[in-house]
């Protein structure tokens, strides 16, 4: 395991306190199953919290020199990719979805192999320092079994970009798109290589690009009533955007949706003039995108 090391005692230092007599052999030195790292500063709770953190980075940077070194996983996502880049880009990311992973998220000093510290005094500027090693079990099973995990979570992820690439296609529900372009830029976020990004990039723009592809289908119409379809495509889709109604001669007008993803609006002629051009405006506001149609309807002869 790579271990951090520091230079030896200089001679106008002392060690005036330990957490024990003996000072322990492995520190500074190197071993398959174990990392050992020191931290030094003034203060022994920040120090320790130096020490912890180190050993949490030693073990996010070896997952990461291990999955990057995975030929099959390169060849996948990063081919594009200087791989210094995508070394720096998989620790990022490894560092935020580490709390999926239940033994990154359990480190702790509590399960540290052994632990060392001394209060060093410095005559050469008279001041007080401390130095803080611990040894933090970490073999080669336990790597390997990390990178499976992350593999694991991030094949997840690329399976999330193909459901919502394949539902492109055939959703039927207009919130989707919502949701989707949500989704998207988490994963977008996620996605430590460019091709993925971009990929999550390009369906996030058509997804949203759908907007001016919607338009309102008239089915039928008969007197009080109109029956009509939002289409995307070859598709009739429902939204929870409600419509909203415009007319200067119907009353209680309302929309409710009925089978076949398509709906009914409902109105009231009765006080319409049959001298007027009577119309009743259907609009749907999908942020600045603006679907209408414009029905027109006659009124009904009085008796």
């Amino acid at each position: 395991m790579l271990a951090v090391t520091l230079p030896a005692m200089a001679q106008k230092d002392k060690v005036v306190e330990a957490s024990r007599k003996e000072r322990p052999s492995w520190i500074g030195t190197f071993n398959q199953s174990s990392i050992t790292v020191t931290e030094v500063g003034p203060e022994l709770s920040k120090v320790s919290e130096k020490a912890l953190s180190s050993i949490y980075q030693h073990i996010i940077n070896s997952i990461a020199v291990n999955i990057t070194s995975n030929e099959k996983l390169l060849s996948k996502s990063v081919s594009y990719d200087n791989i210094h880049s995508v070394m720096s880009d998989y620790t990022s990311v490894l560092m935020s979805e580490a709390a999926k992973i239940p033994f990154i998220s359990n480190i702790s000093l509590t399960n540290a192999t052994d632990i060392y510290w001394e209060k060093i005094y410095s005559r050469k500027d008279n001041s007080y320092r401390y130095e803080y090693s611990v040894q933090y079990p970490f073999d080669d099973i336990t790597r390997r079994n990390l990178v499976a995990e992350f593999v694991a979570i991030d094949n997840a992820k690329m399976n999330e970009l193909k459901t919502l690439q394949e539902g492109f296609k055939t959703f039927t529900n207009l919130d989707d798109i919502g949701r989707v372009v949500n989704s998207l830029d988490v994963l977008h976020s996620y996605f430590f290589d460019s091709t993925r990004r971009n990929e999550a990039e390009a369906l996030k723009r058509n997804y949203l690009a759908l907007y001016s592809q919607i338009h309102i289908e008239i089915e039928s119409e008969r007197s009080g009533e109109c029956i009509f379809a939002l289409r995307l495509d070859d598709r009739n889709v429902t939204t929870s955007v409600p419509a909203r109604l415009r007319s200067e001669s119907a009353l209680n007008m309302s929309v409710a949706p009925i089978e076949g993803n398509r709906y009914v609006l409902r109105y009231d002629a009765s006080y319409a003039s049959t001298r007027d051009i009577n119309t009743i405006e259907i609009i749907y506001l999908f942020g600045a995108r603006r679907v209408e149609k414009t029905i027109h309807f006659t009124a009904p002869h009085k008796k």
